[in-house]
């Protein structure tokens, strides 16, 4: 069948390949000019009477035959009709007229549309509106869905004409917590259109209807001048090939309440001693409220305060605690719910240890006349107080270094170690990539072209590990001396206003210089601390799940008089607390952020029970890694906590919190004039306000479908009855 006459009789039968059966309509024709015989005539006496009496019968004999087999048909006929199910118009209203047309419905994904006005949310009246304007389609039409979320995603991307199924994908869509792109959106729409124009050509006309609630953070990204190019090209390009309808259904004036912030005050947690939480609360709205704050640590309720927020204001909030044993705790903050809930709670996973484990590598030992470099760090790291030491230190030569397993230690200092080899580099760039920390000391055993090859150029397919490359050594006639640099970055900031603490007056004599990146995309490497000559001292960079401290000098007398100021303990642990902080950071993430983490590898091809937020679970195939295992779950589009629990004994579960990113709180919307100028200027599109009876505009003759198979089969009934009679008396009346 061609496809032209396919796709216009689509428009009348849900099955119109079945209409070939209507040539079994010419069956009972057919048999009855097959059976038909020649017969020779022989004159006879008897007969000739018998003749003369049926000839006084033979209009109505004839009559009655032809309405036999016109019965016969006829039921043959309603048959097929009623299996091809054909459909039946009723005017209606309708977003258009004339031929069939696509209809691509986007909703709105970010979580601003789980506001709640009444009694159900936004999201939940943009689902029931795209049931209504499916419903109320003409016959033929067809119906794709576009989530706009970030990212985006396409729920029905070929074109569907059987509404039931359509309205089945729109029932079962959930919001995700997250925001929307609406760049990436609109890419994903004009790939849907060409689709659909090259599948469905019977398709004459596209209609992209979008149901939001004009969110500002969404309908207004902020976007550099060639993504803005690229945006306006794109909405032009929409408009041309499309229909666009925005269905409004925000709410002006808005008021809102969210925590956006909850953070750990300290780099990390150890039992039986005090921390403390710091967070943020922030009203989007224009009346002052009051609201109730709970704190909640495993679930438990450890306090309650009462919040004044101003108007556009924000307020501190705070929980000093103690963890009397280690292992993975949760503290949880939560509002009073107000119109959003969903940013109403805030959740904080600690990893609480009862020590920090410490490697010390030592690439040159102490002499008789000079301690080595980790005995100073040695007697650094672990001060005593009430409470015992915080941190658990132990010491190896770089000898034995590739046979210690790095994973049972928190952080990794090298101290002056001459060389690596490739294996050994891997180990490290294994352990980092796992969440470990690393602090390195230079000095004057380090071979500079070594450090360079092994851990900073990408070899055999290992990412960089050093922030910055080691250039020449510097020694000055003179001393130089550390420049905090504003005491801007955090590693440092606690000597800010503590000038006696003898960081600025230390004198060094030597040092590497250090080289960053010359391209700032390639690397988020920054420069903690410089020496007055201007070049960088100490570098730090996240790397993966860990970080890398970079240090141009040594830990030791050799180089300058660091380890004998005052500045040398508290400096080398907030070096440690920098270095080990992502272990906190990497149980904490924000929506649509993967979970994943590292095991032994031992734990390979064991499985991950992950329980999620909605209460379901999800097993997860531990993968082998070539320095270890690991697993990761990528579909976190729900906040709330995730816990894993490993199916091997011994090994420890692990919560994961996944929080919002508050920019969708603000539920500022754009105005329609906004709109037009600023989002799609010079592109036509109807802004329809009244959520509730959008499609009422006296625009519209359109239809309703209905069937008509379940009338065609009674009417074959009816007639196969009727043609059973009339066949019996006729036999009847001819005995």
């Amino acid at each position: 069948m061609n496809r032209f006459v396919a796709a216009y009789l689509l428009g009348w039968f849900n099955n119109p390949a079945l209409l070939g059966w209507l040539a079994a309509a010419a069956a009972p024709l057919v048999i009855h000019l097959l059976s038909r015989r020649r017969y020779q005539e022989a004159p006879w006496a008897a007969m000739q009477f018998l003749l003369a009496a049926i000839r006084k019968n033979a209009r109505r004999l004839l009559i009655e035959q032809w309405l036999l087999l016109a019965l016969r048909t006829l039921a043959l006929i309603l048959i097929v009709l009623a299996a091809a199910e054909p459909v039946w118009e009723q005017a209606a209203l309708h977003l258009g007229s004339g031929a069939r047309v696509h209809k691509l419905l986007v909703l709105d994904g970010s979580y601003s549309m789980a506001y709640r006005p009444a009694d159900m949310s936004l999201f939940d009246r943009a689902r029931e509106l795209a049931g209504r304007i499916v419903q109320e389609s003409s016959l033929g039409d067809g119906f794709t869905l576009v989530l706009m979320a970030d990212p985006p995603r396409v729920v029905v991307g070929t074109p569907a004409f059987e509404p039931n199924d359509f309205l089945e994908e729109i029932a079962h869509l959930k919001l995700p917590h997250g925001g929307a792109d609406l760049p990436a959106t609109l890419a994903q729409i004009e790939e849907v259109l060409a689709r659909a124009r090259r599948e469905h050509p019977g398709l004459k006309r596209a209609e992209v209807i979008f149901l939001t609630d004009l969110g500002r953070t969404c309908w207004l990204p902020e976007l550099s001048s060639a993504e803005a190019q690229q945006f306006r090209e794109r909405s032009r390009r929409l408009g041309e090939e499309a229909s666009l309808v925005v269905v409004d259904l925000g709410q002006d004036q808005a008021e809102n309440v969210a925590i956006t912030e909850l953070r750990l005050e300290q780099p990390y947690a150890t039992a039986r001693r005090q921390i403390t939480v710091l967070g943020e609360v922030r009203h989007f709205g224009r009346q002052a409220q009051h609201r109730r704050l709970e704190w909640l640590v495993d679930g438990r309720r450890v306090g309650e305060e009462t919040l004044q927020l101003a108007p556009g204001g924000r307020a501190a909030i705070s929980l000093s605690h103690r963890f009397e044993t280690a292992g993975n705790r949760v503290v949880e903050a939560r509002l009073a719910s107000d119109l959003l809930d969903l940013d109403d709670r805030r959740w904080l996973s600690v990893p609480v240890k009862d020590q920090l484990q410490v490697l010390l590598v030592s690439g040159r030992p102490a002499s008789a006349r000079q301690p080595g470099a980790v005995d100073f760090l040695e007697v650094a790291l672990a001060p005593l107080s009430e409470q015992g030491a915080l941190v658990r230190t132990r010491q190896i030569t770089e000898r034995s270094l590739s046979e210690v397993p790095l994973r049972e230690f928190d952080c990794v200092v090298l101290a002056d170690v001459a060389q690596f080899t490739s294996g050994e580099a891997r180990l490290l760039a294994s352990y980092v990539h796992s969440g470990g920390g690393l602090i390195l000391f230079l000095g004057p055993q380090v071979q500079i072209e070594n450090y360079n090859r092994h851990l900073f150029a990408s070899e055999e397919g290992r990412p960089r590990l050093l922030p910055a490359r080691l250039g020449a050594v510097i020694d000055q006639p003179e001393y130089v001396y550390f420049d905090p640099l504003g005491y801007a970055h955090p590693l440092v900031a606690a000597f800010r206003g503590q000038q006696r603490a003898g960081l600025l007056s230390t004198p060094v004599r030597s040092y590497v210089k250090l080289h960053l990146p010359s391209a700032p995309a390639e690397t988020a490497a920054k420069t903690a601390l410089a020496f007055t000559t201007g070049d960088p001292a100490i570098v730090e960079e996240p790397i993966a799940q860990g970080r890398v401290i970079l240090v141009g000098t040594t830990a030791d007398a050799t180089w300058n008089y660091l380890p004998t100021s005052p500045a040398f303990v508290p400096l080398v642990h907030e070096m440690l607390g920098w270095a080990v902080r992502g272990q906190v950071a990497e149980r904490n993430v924000l929506v649509g952020q993967p979970l994943g983490e590292d095991l032994p590898a031992t734990a390979a091809q064991s499985t991950i029970r992950l329980r999620l937020p909605q209460g379901d679970a999800q097993t997860i195939r531990v993968a082998a890694q070539p320095d270890g295992a690991a697993w990761s779950w990528q579909d976190t589009f729900q906040s709330g906590l995730y816990t894993a629990e490993p199916s091997r004994p011994g090994m420890r579960a692990a919560a994961f919190a996944v929080n919002l990113d508050t920019a969708e709180s603000d539920l500022e919307r754009i105005d329609p004039a906004e709109l037009s100028d600023r989002v799609w200027a010079g592109v036509r599109f109807e802004h329809l306000t009244d959520w509730q009876d959008p499609l009422d505009r006296a625009s519209a003759p359109v239809v309703r479908r209905g069937g008509l198979h379940q009338q065609l089969l009674g009417a074959a009934l009816c007639v196969l009855v009727a043609e059973l009679l009339l066949a019996s008396w006729m036999g009847r009346r001819r005995g």
